[in-house]
């Protein structure tokens, strides 16, 4: 299978490749059976936690949701400019 993967795989960077990370995360959060909106309303609450504690840069905050041996795994990604301690 690696030998396939390989074989077709794609630059990064292209609208390909941006168009499957966003049908991925379509299909996991359809698995988690979760409403519309949901995953949205997540991040923005996410954020503002995280924003209580740090200065961050808005522009680079960044999730991703992906499944990992039939689990799912959100990751937060923050540029953190510095703490608000």
């Amino acid at each position: 299978m690696q030998v396939f993967n390989w074989l077709f795989r794609v630059p990064t960077g292209t609208a390909a490749v941006t168009a499957k990370d966003r049908m991925r995360s379509m299909l996991v959060a359809d698995r988690l059976e979760l409403p519309a909106g949901r995953l949205e309303v997540l991040e923005e609450e996410l954020t503002a936690v995280v924003a209580r504690y740090f200065d961050l840069e808005p522009e680079t905050t960044r999730f991703d949701i992906q499944q990992i041996d039939r689990k799912a795994a959100l990751t937060a990604n923050f540029r953190l400019v510095r703490s608000k301690c």
